[in-house]
């Protein structure tokens, strides 16, 4: 059941009947109204979990309904209704969506299922919503305890340093009361404390009485002499035991009679801040003289050094409990920054993502719709195969960033990339945001490219086409009524230089300073990720970056390259046919039909017999059976994983090469790669040149025990 109600808003009765019926079922409370006014009215006093409202309504519309329910409830979620009839019309419904509505449905319903799969949708983020204010509201609590146990601990490390000398309270009191035996030279001593829980004093340490009786004596405050000393804090000195009253009384109490054998003749509080922590008692001197004022002062000056030494030895236990309580406390503030910092570079991956997956869908799209085309050009045909290829590249380089994020990463970037060509592929890829968005937005932009003669730089081509994307991109949206970008190539023979130019707002000095700082952005919906990813990339290229801009006049940001001469090995080897020498029987385990069918094929075509398995039980069951020189297998697998398939496998037979793939960020688990005996890790995504060069080196490095003689020389 829905706590709130759902306000449904459509000047049809039969639209209203049939959604207030369907959510009604599926337990939502419901409030209906014809007009947008209605709807105002039904608004007052009820909080709306969810509105839908049709965007054509008599008087005011949906557009105009859906920003005023938004202005007096920010928390509620619109969805907007539009029927086919009319393309402005949808237009203007995923213009709304923009602004602040959730979804839009299609009327008529040809399926209550999809309009009730929305609401719940809407639900849910409403819901989510809610729980994040409430882990913001709790964590900005927290943070305030946080800073008041730290002003605490502060103040306890300061004590805990005058008292760095003890060791145990024990020991401590031990030695004071050692001490008050030696010097008044008496019979007996006790230094009692008191606990303040039950209104007793127990005796923490003593001379001259036995062990035993000391651990069992409990005084109540107020009873005996000691239990007058703590009651009243004042100090007792008899001169005379035989005439002083006091000590009658003491002996003629119950409580105090079983422990005082011999009486107190001398007793001291000991206090801090006229709090009375305990007390220290004496009996008479061996020698039998009378205890004087000049004893008391010595007693007090005792017990002013055991005062201070019991709550110091107490502000050390309580300053070890807050440090332990602190500790727990910022574990989980530290945990709680990192989860949102991981959830803030998500969001921005994400962002990438949508932007790589519009442009994979496009030309797919393009492409089909030209495959039936008999005049169409093959080199375009293949143009648009190789973009998405490119894509699909950049969008595993993105996954590959956010495992970056938790591990080390010890890969350098060392292909050789021609930085025109990084150019040419960036404005194409990002030619959705510059050219169609902005046309559909009435607003002319323009890329110009100004490509100079420049050689080669070594690095990531996936990485640098994604620099240039997201500068192309912040150029578009800084230019917000239109504009051009210059995009230049040059090179001074040291460096490659690349600059992306618009004439768009510019930035003040003080966001140039910052502009590469994680998380900082001017944006209203921005994670502040964009630009100081790029940072990231550029110097792990080794390069250098800078900024130039005048405030109304436009941006320039500008890169170096290093120049390096082509790595030899690692040119594209797209299209290149790998050669064999013979045959060989490769064994692929994968549980993902997809994968499974894919990489069969990928060794199909080298000219390889293959033997698919969909389990690690399964594919050990074929190696068991068939003559095998390779294994391929998958990590994540139900039942037996692809670490257990290449311990089984290596036990069988250490020659065989195992060939690991994955999609997890396993290369820097090196000890476990050695102990379970892979060979080689190859991680998903990955082109089919790629898949095809690492099984054909697999092959080619087997060791000599081999199933079928000759395949090492592969």
């Amino acid at each position: 059941m829905y706590s709130d109600p759902i306000l449904i808003v459509d000047d049809d009765p039969s639209v209203r009947s049939v959604l207030s019926s369907l959510l009604s079922e599926k337990g939502c409370e419901t409030l209906a109204a014809g007009k947008a006014e209605e709807a105002l009215a039904r608004m007052e006093g009820v909080t709306l979990s969810v509105a839908m409202v049709d965007i054509n309504l008599p008087g005011m519309n949906g557009i105009r309904l859906l920003e005023e329910i938004k202005r007096r409830s920010p928390s509620t979620e619109v969805i907007i209704m539009t029927s086919h009839a009319s393309l402005d019309t949808a237009v203007e419904a995923i213009r709304a969506i923009r602004k602040e509505a959730y979804d839009y449905v299609q009327k008529p319903f040809q399926d209550l299922d999809t309009a009730w799969r929305t609401v719940r949708r809407a639900l849910e983020k409403r819901a989510l919503s809610r729980k994040n204010r409430e882990l913001l509201k709790n964590l900005e609590e927290r943070n305030r305890e946080l800073t008041a146990a730290v002003k605490r601990q502060n103040s306890l490390v300061n004590a805990g340093r005058a008292m760095s000398g003890i060791v145990a309270i024990s020991e401590l009191l031990d030695f004071f009361i050692g001490v008050v035996s030696e010097e008044l030279d008496v019979e007996r001593a006790s230094l009692m404390l008191m606990d303040e829980r039950s209104g007793e004093m127990w005796i923490a340490a003593s001379r001259g009485l036995n062990e035993e009786m000391a651990r069992e004596i409990r005084l109540k405050v107020g009873q005996g002499i000691a239990g007058w000393v703590a009651r009243e804090g004042k100090p007792i000195l008899v001169k005379d035991v035989e005439t002083d009253p006091r000590i009658q009384r003491a002996l003629n109490s119950t409580s105090a009679g079983s422990f005082i054998s011999a009486p107190i003749v001398l007793s001291i509080p000991i206090l801090i801040r006229e709090k009375v922590l305990g007390v220290i008692n004496v009996t008479n001197r061996r020698s039998g003289v009378s205890f004087d004022e000049e004893d008391l002062a010595f007693l007090y000056s005792l017990a002013g050094q055991a005062a201070v030494a019991i709550e110091r030895a107490r502000q050390f236990e309580d300053l070890q409990a807050a440090y332990l309580s602190i500790q727990d406390a910022q574990k989980h503030l530290v945990d709680a920054e990192r989860l949102k910092a991981f959830g803030q570079l998500a969001a921005g991956v994400a962002h990438d993502f949508n932007n790589l997956l519009t442009g994979i869908l496009g030309q797919a799209e393009l492409l089909r719709a030209k495959l039936g085309d008999p005049a169409q050009d093959p080199a375009v045909l293949r143009k648009r195969t190789e973009l998405i290829e490119t894509l699909a590249l950049q969008g595993a380089a993105a996954v590959r960033r956010m495992q970056d994020f938790t591990r080390i990463r010890k890969d350098a970037p060392t292909e050789a990339v021609d930085m025109n060509v990084v150019v040419r592929n960036a404005v194409e890829v990002t030619q959705g945001k510059w050219k169609d968005e902005c046309e559909a937005k009435g607003v002319s932009v323009t890329v110009r490219r100004e490509l100079g003669e420049i050689p080669l730089t070594s690095g990531n081509a996936s990485e640098l086409t994604q620099v240039v994307s997201n500068l192309i991109f912040n150029a578009v949206e800084a230019m917000g009524g239109g504009g051009e970008i210059t995009i230049t190539t040059w090179s001074d023979g040291k460096d490659i230089r690349l600059s992306v130019a618009d004439n768009g707002v510019g930035m003040s000095p003080e966001v140039q300073q910052r502009v590469f700082e994680p998380f900082f952005t001017t944006k209203e919906s921005g994670q502040g990720l964009g630009m100081s990813i790029v940072y990231g990339i550029v110097a792990r290229h080794r390069g250098r970056i800078e900024v130039r801009s005048v405030e109304g006049k436009g941006s320039t940001v500008e890169l170096g390259l290093p120049v390096t001469a082509p790595v030899s090995g690692d040119a594209d080897h797209r299209g290149k046919e790998l050669m064999h020498t013979g045959p060989a029987s490769v064994l692929v385990v994968d549980d993902s039909d997809l994968n499974r069918d894919l990489f069969g094929n990928y060794v199909t075509s080298m000219g390889h017999q293959v033997h698919l398995a969909a389990s690690g039980r399964e594919g050990l069951a074929i190696f068991e059976r068939e003559a095998i020189d390779l294994v391929i297998t998958d990590l994540s697998m139900p039942g037996i994983s692809g670490w257990q398939v290449a311990e089984k496998v290596k036990e069988r037979n250490p020659n065989i090469p195992v060939l690991l793939v994955s999609g997890w960020a396993i290369q820097q688990d090196e000890p476990r790669i050695r102990e379970s005996g892979v060979d080689r890790v190859l991680q998903k995504p990955c082109s089919m040149a790629k898949f095809q060069k690492t099984v054909q080196e697999a092959l080619g490095h087997a060791g000599g025990g081999g199933t079928r003689p000759g395949v090492a020389a592969l």
